[in-house]
């Protein structure tokens, strides 16, 4: 090259041409280098660089080496014209390797424009700087839009020689003094030179990358060939590939049904292949296999969760290779760069040549696996199967043989193998040459018989088989063990002729085949040979229909089973068989015989009537008898029994007739059967005279048509039935005459048997006895009820009593501090109290006498006692009932609107009978208000009319539900625990009793209306009674020496009190030891004690010691009680005896009463004893 250069060299001197200078010379170096790198590397971009070179050195070498030949102004011309080509073409050079194929045709077009331009400004505008500077601009930008495109394509890249070439593309420049002139001209000079050098370099590095990436895969090849399975060769193609192209990371998924799981990786943390080795086949995906075309997408467009581990693994850019097969999609190879490069067509090409390489040898792989997975899988069902295989050539040596043989001859493979048949086989069972069993082979393909090696019978398929040129390589043979089919051949033979059912095969048409001994008996036939000579169909099938339908059931379904069939024998009578037969059919699917066998069932068929029918009766008697022991109810009991029996014996109709106490007449309990025919007879009869005395004295039990002239008429004509031509009855007998009678019809004219008459008595006395069983329960049910009732009864008179012995306690507690109260009120009020103190005392007596009213009527209610009637004012007792429900009253907010006369209203009556009735009417007003939830009113009116006291309870509660049945015993409306059903009733017998009446109904507005009505009593003008006003005063002095006996300390404070404040002496005890030791100590004018003391001294029991103790004071002695109780438990005694008595609490005037009273006894008798 050197010596081309010098011989140009010196004949542009020759021809006085300038030589160029260093600048010139060093671009036509640069030239020689171009020319020379063109033999390596021939891509178009390259091709034009050089284009664009050659014009660039003529333009320099025009400027400044050929200036004196060319005549001004076209040296310039030449110059500028060949400098903007070069331009144009050095940047589409660059345009071109930076694939920016989308500026080519605008550069195309405006490059010749301004080399036109440019050597036109020489020529027309020569010395004007604006289209000077227009030049400049234009192949300016020009050459930055290049710099800039060439940047842009190789970003993301660590390629130097990249941006100095883009760097100094814009160093090219036309000659401008003074501008380029000096050491700027240096530069930008040496700045061309570079440009040369970058171009040089990058066209090297271009070619050691192609070189690099065959290098590759030619290194993929080696490896798929060398390599037993895809994985040993995927994980170095990624690690090359990863060296190669500069990535961070790269890694394999493999397709596996339809997901994607991570099989190889390179430059991954653990962390990121465990989040992301399982991903499922997309949609997206599914079209990137598709299309088959690598896909480069920034860490931005993938998902968040992807984003982030991709970010964790300073991943930006994600170049997705499919790796798709001859077939179908076999993986995804996935390449991560940690920077954002643009990828060439040569390196996408790349990557889908190393897609490629890596789907075939995955495919290889796979198909090396099919074919070993085959080969193994034929060399075990080689072995597996059960039958002896055999293959020797022509010369009888073995050359496969499979495990059944090695085990039969207890060898192994290696010594039976190459062997010849003779030396391998056993000769025990006989001798032969060559092969025994191609000595066995006949014309056919299988051969049966005697097996020559092994013994029993063997059935032995010999084939041969042949190379592709013809000649025959050797024969095959398997050999299968028939010795147990044989002996099941023989004993199946022995089945058909031994078997006691008949077997037979025949044609569709009729025809026997074959029989055995069995059906030749059945059927009635001497021999074999005679049956099989007639016709199936019309000879020995009895019925054509159903010949017809077995015909069907056998193309349906190709056999039968127990299919019922009627056979005709041979001396024309018939047997009852069933059939079990399948159909052969001919391999066009038609049937072509059949074959089945034949049971004879004519006796089993009677035997299984009778047995049907006595199941019948026995099922009919169970379920009479599960029906009797289970209900007591009579009219379901006969009613399911005579629906049983019309059922059991075929009737049409029956009825059962059952007689009351009088045993005379007969009413109907059941009936079954038409309506019509129950109404031919009475619902209800009477026999007058019975049954007659046939039946009464046989106590027959089934009554007949026999039986008729010895019955009464009207007996007879009952059951006589015209409309029937048969008809039987039962009697039901107790112990002395019928309970009962059932009967049975029909229209048909049965005849009944003498066993089903038997079964009829045999229901009779079933029934017989349920009836007696069901009365009985009926009684006992009855009597159980009686005295649940009598029980709540007694229940409920144990609960008053308890309940009064409470109040008697109650009252007794009460009465004591009573008596101090209203004593000491009365002792206040004779005080001389001012006037607001006196009222408020009036006040406290008023409330204590209210108190002890409230306390009398509990004891008044509570009291066990008969009733005694007399001349009682409804009014009053109205008015002590409201005093014991007052409270309750209030606090329920339940206001009492009471309309009472201004007159007496008089009626003879117990007035704790009367004061209970109103008791229990108010509560059960009270609890109906109390239900509603809200204040309520009770409204009394007290009235007479047609001479009777009429006492009317009406309320606003919910009313009555059923008011007919309001006065039963034992009904109530209310919740459990909370009412026995006994109040109203009880209510109900007192007012009966007293010869009045109670009703109850709902009222029109609503709630409830209760009215009790009582015979009014004639009643005598009543005089006005004197109004009793409290003591002021005491009524006079008591002067004497009283011992005062009491238990209770404000009791005993208040008598003494009294006493000591009308001038008596007084002493007082609490305890019976007391009271004996001063008796016997001391001497008193007057005793007063309590009636019963603590310790059990009651008041007998101390009236008896004084009167033995201390005689002369039994006169002068006064018992107080705080309750009835007491007083009625001794009022006898004290009646007897004479001896007063006071009921707490009393008033002041009545203790000093009865003191004087004492006191006057103590006088008189001193004063009789001293008369006398």
């Amino acid at each position: 090259m050197s010596a081309s250069l010098w011989s140009t060299w010196n004949a542009a001197a020759s021809l006085g041409i300038a030589r160029p200078a260093a600048a010139e010379l060093a671009l036509l170096i640069l030239l020689g280098a171009f020319l020379f790198a063109l033999r390596a590397a021939r891509e178009g971009y390259f091709r034009v660089w050089i284009a664009g070179w050659i014009a660039l050195v003529a333009s320099r070498l025009i400027e400044h080496s050929s200036a004196a030949k060319i005549p001004e102004p076209f040296d310039l011309v030449a110059t500028h014209a060949a400098f903007v080509l070069a331009v144009g073409l050095l940047a589409g050079a660059v345009l071109l390797y930076a694939r920016s194929r989308e500026l080519i045709i605008p550069l195309a077009v405006i490059t010749p424009i301004l080399v036109g331009f440019a050597g036109a400004r020489i020529l027309l505008w020569p010395d004007s700087l604006p289209i000077r500077m227009a030049v400049e601009i234009s192949y300016r930008i020009i050459l930055l839009t290049a710099s800039i495109a060439l940047l842009h394509a190789r970003r993301g890249r660590r390629e130097p020689v990249t941006w100095l070439m883009a760097l100094c593309l814009p160093g090219l420049h036309l000659a401008w003094s003074p501008f380029t002139d000096g050491a700027t001209g240096v530069a930008l000079q040496a700045a061309e030179v570079a440009l040369g050098l970058w171009m040089l370099l990058l066209v090297l590095g271009e070619a050691r990358a192609r070189t690099r990436r065959l290098l590759t895969l030619q290194a993929l090849a080696n490896s798929m060939a060398g390599s037993p399975s895809y994985g040993s060769l995927v994980q170095p193609a990624l690690e090359e590939m990863q060296r190669s192209n500069q990535l961070r990371a790269a890694w394999f998924r493999l397709l596996d049904g339809e997901h994607l799981v991570a099989t190889h990786a390179v430059g991954l943390s653990a962390d990121f292949l465990r989040n992301t080795s399982f991903a499922p086949l997309t949609e997206a995906l599914s079209k990137l296999f598709q299309e088959a075309e690598p896909q480069v997408s920034s860490r931005d467009a993938t998902t968040p969760e992807e984003s982030l581990l991709l970010e964790a693994e300073k991943i930006r850019q994600l170049v997705m290779v499919p790796v798709v097969g001859n077939k179908s999609p076999v993986g995804l190879l996935l390449l991560g760069d940690s920077r954002n490069r643009l990828w060439t067509p040569e390196e996408r090409e790349f990557l889908k040549t190393c897609a490629k390489q890596l789907a075939i040898a995955v495919e290889n792989s796979r198909l090396r696996e099919q074919v070993l997975r085959s080969q193994r899988q034929w060399m075990n069902t080689f072995d597996s199967v059960h039958d002896i295989i055999l293959a020797h050539d022509s010369d009888f040596r073995i050359f496969k043989a499979n495990q059944v043989l090695l085990e039969h001859l207890g060898q192994a493979a290696a010594d039976v193998i190459g062997s010849t048949c003779e030396s391998a086989l056993p000769h025990s069972l006989g001798a032969w040459t060559g092969c025994p069993y191609c000595a066995m082979r006949g014309d056919d393909e299988f051969t049966e018989g005697a097996d020559p090696c092994f013994g029993g019978f063997s059935v032995v398929s010999t084939t041969s088989y042949t190379e592709q040129e013809g000649a025959q390589k050797g024969v095959i043979h398997v050999i299968r063990d028939i010795s147990e089919r044989r002996s099941a051949e023989e004993r199946y033979r022995l089945l058909f002729e031994q078997v006691q059912e008949g077997v037979y095969v025949a044609t569709p048409d009729g025809r026997f085949l074959d029989c055995n001994d069995a059906m030749v008996h059945m059927l009635g036939y001497a021999s074999r040979e005679e049956l099989l000579v007639v016709n199936l169909n019309t000879e020995i099938y009895v019925d054509a229909k159903q010949r017809e339908q077995f015909h069907r059931e056998m193309e349906m379904h190709n056999y039968v089973r127990n299919f019922e069939v009627t056979l005709r024998r041979k001396d024309g009578t018939l047997l009852l068989a069933v059939e079990s037969s399948f159909a052969a059919r001919d391999a066009s699917g038609n049937i072509e015989r059949y074959q089945g066998f034949v049971l004879d069932t004519t006796e089993k068929r009677r035997a299984e009537d009778e047995m049907r029918r006595r199941n019948r009766e026995l099922n009919a008697l169970n379920a009479m008898a599960v029906v009797a022991a289970q209900s007591f109810d009579l009219d379901e009991i006969l009613n399911l029994t005579l629906r049983q029996v019309v059922s059991l014996f075929g009737a049409e109709s029956g009825s059962v007739y059952l007689c009351d106490a009088d045993a005379q007449t007969y009413r109907r309990r059941a009936a079954w059967g038409p309506g019509s025919r129950e109404k031919a007879r009475p619902a209800e009869i009477t026999f007058a005279e019975g049954f007659g005395d046939l039946i009464m004295r046989s106590r027959a039990e089934v009554v007949t048509g026999e039986y008729l002239p010895h019955l009464p008429p009207n007996v007879a004509d009952f059951l006589r039935s015209d409309a029937d031509r048969s008809w039987i009855w039962v009697l039901f007998w107790g112990k002395d005459s019928p309970a009962g009678i059932m009967g049975l019809c029909s229209h048909l004219g049965y005849e009944w048997s003498s066993n089903e008459e038997n079964l009829l008595v045999a229901i009779s006395r079933q029934l017989a006895t349920t009836i007696e069983k069901v009365r009985l329960y009926e009684e006992t049910c009855r009597a159980y009820e009686d005295l649940r009732k009598t029980q709540e009864q007694l229940l409920q008179s144990e609960k008053m009593s308890a309940v009064g012995q409470l109040i008697a306690g109650v009252a007794h507690e009460l009465n004591n501090p009573l008596t101090a109260i209203l004593g000491y009120a009365q002792l206040l009020e004779s005080e001389g109290l001012n006037q607001r103190a006196q009222d408020y005392v009036g006040k406290l007596f008023k409330q204590a006498q209210r108190t002890h009213r409230v306390v009398q009527n509990l004891l008044s209610f509570a009291r066990q006692r008969k009733p005694e009637r007399e001349d009682v004012d409804i009014r009053k007792v109205l008015d002590e009932t409201l005093t014991l429900r007052d409270y309750d009253l209030k606090t329920n907010n339940i206001r009492v609107q009471l309309e009472t006369p201004q007159e007496p209203m008089a009626v003879v009556a117990d007035p704790h009978q009367i004061e209970q009735v109103f008791l229990n009417i108010i509560n059960n007003a009270v609890d109906a208000i109390l239900e509603t939830g809200r204040n309520g009113k009770l409204q009394i009116r007290v009235y007479v009319q047609n001479g009777q006291v009429c006492t009317q309870f009406t309320d606003d509660g919910p009313g009555i539900k059923d008011p007919k049945r309001i006065f039963d015993p034992f009904y109530t409306t209310k919740s459990v625990g909370k009412g026995t059903g006994l109040g109203l009733s009880i209510c109900y017998g007192i007012v009966k009793e007293h010869g009045g009446d109670i009703t109850a109904n709902n009222a029109p507005e609503g709630g409830a209306v209760i009215e009790v009505r009582l015979p009014a009593a004639v009643v005598a003008k009543a005089e006005p009674e004197p109004v009793k006003a409290a003591p002021r005063t005491h009524e006079g002095a008591v002067h004497g020496r009283f011992l005062l006996v009491e238990e209770e300390e404000a009791v005993l404070e208040f008598e003494r009190d009294v006493l000591a404040g009308a001038g008596a002496t007084v002493v007082t005890a609490k305890t019976s030891e007391d009271v004996q030791s001063r008796l016997l100590s001391e001497s008193f004018e007057a005793v007063i004690m309590a009636g019963k003391m603590p310790g059990g001294w009651n008041a007998k029991e101390s009236y008896t010691w004084i009167k033995q103790n201390c005689p002369d004071m039994v006169g002068h002695v006064l018992f107080t009680f705080s309750n009835g109780v007491e007083q009625s438990e001794g009022r006898g005694f004290l009646q007897e005896n004479s001896v007063p008595s006071l009921v707490k609490p009393f008033e002041v005037a009545e203790l000093i009463s009865q003191a004087r009273r004492l006191l006057q006894k103590t006088q008189a008798a001193g004063a009789g004893a001293g008369t006398n």
